[in-house]
């Protein structure tokens, strides 16, 4: 990773200063004042990259410019041959907002693609996996932060080896213990289940004999069950024999039934014919019926010669009720005026005659008052007894009216009479036919008699055998419930007998089960077995111990370099892989021994500027390490402060040490205040603090 490019905007003691190219810079200082911000151009690129402040502690939101609410950082490096852009933004507030994107420049489009993930936890991921190495890995060797010179120096035994680890790529080796601990696991269990199986089938095959006296007991049972089936299915059988028989015995009464009722309506035509031809053959019958029927006929033509007088009869009384009808209402007409007259006469004042128009007295008025009253009393007295005398016609001529259809009703009767007449001496001529007739009519009649008693005869004996057939039926539900449950036991017979036989033809495969399940265990136990050696090889104590033995001695030779040229070879640096107890047990670290003309002592001994010497040393050891790392291609190096610790002759063997380790970075950035040491660096970046916030020089 070479930075080529850093933008800022509100981050920090940074406004809007101008981007900061890093092309055609291989050594350079970054210096100014103290506070000017000369820690936050690194501490942004930092923040670009992990989300993590250089010290750890401090929040996103502590890092936003005072007075301003947003911050965003670009970040733009090389990385095998290509340029990447990391862009991170945050805005504080109760709902603070992140933003991260990540590019690739593409030289074909001359353009920035984009290779975001959909969240920010995936992006950062993407990053980690592209860059080959995390936060803690970087801050413990390729920065060499202000006041954290010592970061990978007091750290544990542990937590170095760790940070060597990482840096060595180590991780797969824990990827890797991992993955055979989780498959040594999953065989394990599949172990288990193996030999949980071969115990369940060794106990079933020890139940054979069991089984087969199991199928013994259900072949005997199911033979038994099914003579009783038999038996009960034959009486349901007879049962269902009786039905069908009973549904044609019924069947057959039903048509027995209308055979008797048409062989009996043929009896009583025979017989019908029989009366009338006895009667057609009685000539003595014969002509008292015609002597009869003559004399009604003969009165009947007696009573025509009454209808004609009675219709003369009415129609003279019919024209009297008419014209008293009409005298009345003449009566009435002839009344009315002398009402009225009257009338006038007793209202009137001064009355007048009627007769002269003259004035009449009073006598005069009453005295003809009187004589129009009498004759108004005459006319009531005559119209009643005209209305009573035409109430007595109308009434005779009710009479008549009802004797005339008594008459016409007893006259209709005349031609029925005459027709009768002339059958009786039809049948009187016909006599001696019907008495011929009369033998062969009484034959039929026998055949019909002789029929109906045998269809009767042949009826009892149906509905005998009928009642015999439901007799038998009345059996049948206790039948049908006896065989429904013969068949279930049978069914259940059926069931233990296979299941049994089941069992054993299963005991014959269980057998060739368990072998197959033996072998299959020994095969994983060997591999459980093979599977332990090599978690213990992928183990912290196994290759990853091996490559870091391997690589100790890498870090100790540049750094021991590096120490001598700042020290005058008066100072070494030895790294101890294993530590033996106590108990006289060899135990795997990694401590650091420091020694010197006046021998070996603990870190803790020494001043400041030896001890700056030793963690400078040390930790470009590892990013010299880290930068030669396959993966990682970390080509970059950074060292904030640590000139100060050092008296002039240190100052100068360290600027010795950085320019013979220039050429195994591609970009070295250095960080002083210390004005004197400006002039030792071929490129310089200033960094100026104003009111607008700090400005960046390049010179």
């Amino acid at each position: 990773m070479i930075p080529t490019k850093l933008e800022i905007t509100n981050f920090m003691p940074y406004r809007n200063p101008d981007p900061l190219d890093f092309s055609g810079i291989h050594v350079a200082c970054l210096s100014g004042d103290n506070g000017a911000g000369k820690s936050a151009l690194l501490e942004a690129m930092v923040w670009a990259l992990w989300a993590r402040a250089r010290d750890g502690k401090r929040s996103d939101d502590e890092l936003i410019h005072f007075g301003e609410s947003e911050m965003r950082v670009a970040f733009t490096f090389e990385l095998s041959g290509q340029l990447y852009q990391v862009m991170r933004q945050r805005k504080s507030g109760k709902r603070g907002q992140s933003m991260l994107a990540l590019k690739l420049y593409d030289l074909d489009t001359q353009s920035w693609r984009g290779l975001s993930e959909a969240t920010i936890r995936q992006t950062q991921r993407k990053i980690d996996e592209l860059l080959h190495i995390d936060y803690d890995t970087f801050i413990n060797s390729a920065f060499i932060a202000q006041g954290r010179a010592d970061e990978f120096t007091v750290k544990s035994a542990g937590e170095r080896k760790a940070v060597l680890s990482s840096i060595l790529g180590l991780e797969k080796w824990t990827l890797f213990e991992q993955r055979v601990r989780e498959r040594t696991v999953a065989i394990t269990a599949e172990v288990g289940v193996l030999e949980q199986e071969i115990v369940s089938i060794n106990s079933e095959l020890e139940r054979r004999d069991e089984y087969s006296q199991e199928l013994s007991e259900g072949e005997s049972a199911l033979q038994q069950v099914l003579e009783r089936l038999r038996a009960a299915e034959k009486d349901m059988s007879d049962v269902e024999q009786a039905r069908h028989s009973l549904q044609h015995s019924r069947r057959s009464i039903s048509d027995l039934g209308e055979r008797l009722k048409q062989g009996e309506k043929e009896l009583e035509e025979v017989e019908g014919e029989l009366a009338a031809i006895r009667t057609k053959g009685d000539n003595e019958a014969l002509l008292t019926m015609h002597v009869r029927t003559q004399s009604e006929l003969e009165k009947i033509e007696e009573r025509e010669a009454d209808r004609k007088r009675f219709a003369d009869e009415r129609a003279v009384a019919a024209e009297k009720a008419a014209r008293l009808q009409g005298e009345s209402q003449t009566l009435i007409a002839q009344a009315e005026p002398i009402k009225q007259r009257i009338g006038v006469l007793e209202t009137a004042i001064d009355p007048i005659c009627p007769t002269c128009g003259n004035a009449l007295e009073e006598t005069a008025r009453v005295q003809l008052i009187q004589d129009l009253q009498n004759d108004l009393d005459s006319l009531r007295g005559y119209y009643s007894e005209q209305r009573k005398h035409h109430h007595e016609v109308v009434a005779h001529v009710k009479t008549l009216d009802d004797s005339l259809a008594e008459l016409e009703k007893d006259l209709k009767k005349k031609v029925g009479l005459q027709r009768k007449l002339t059958e009786l001496s039809g049948a009187m001529s016909s006599a001696v036919d019907a008495n011929q007739a009369l033998d062969g009519l009484q034959k039929r009649q026998q055949r019909w008699q002789d029929t109906l008693s045998q269809d009767r005869t042949q009826l009892h004996n149906l509905e005998v055998e009928a009642r015999t057939y439901e007799s038998q039926l009345r059996l049948a539900d206790g039948r049908q419930h006896n065989l429904e449950t013969l068949r279930s036991e049978h069914r259940v017979a059926i069931e233990r007998a296979a299941s049994a036989r089941q069992k054993l033809a299963a005991l014959d495969g269980l057998s060739e089960r368990r072998d197959d399940r033996a072998s299959k265990l020994e095969i994983l136990v060997e591999r459980i077995s093979i599977h332990d050696e090599l978690q213990l090889a992928f183990g912290k104590q196994g290759v990853p111990a091996m490559i870091i033995e391997a690589a100790v001695p890498e870090v100790e030779e540049t750094a021991n370099r590096l120490l001598g040229r700042m020290t005058g070879g008066s100072m070494t640096v030895r790294f101890d892989t294993q530590r033996e107890l106590k108990s006289g047990v060899l135990r795997e670290t990694l401590d650091i021994k420091i020694a010197d003309e006046l021998g070996t002592r603990n870190y803790e001994l020494y001043s400041g500027g030896e001890a700056f010497r030793v963690n400078f040393a040390i930790r470009i050891a590892l990013s010299k390490l880290l930068s030669r790392r396959a993966g990682a291609q970390l080509q970059t190096v950074v060292i904030d402060e640590g000139f100060g610790t050092q008296d002039a002759s240190g100052r100068e063997r360290l600027l010795e040490a950085i320019s013979a380790i220039q050429d195994d970075f591609r970009r070295v950035l250095v960080i002083t205040h210390i004005e004197e040491l400006k002039e030792a660096f071929p490129t310089r970046i200033q960094v100026v603090k104003t009111s607008e916030g700090s400005k960046i020089e390049l010179g």
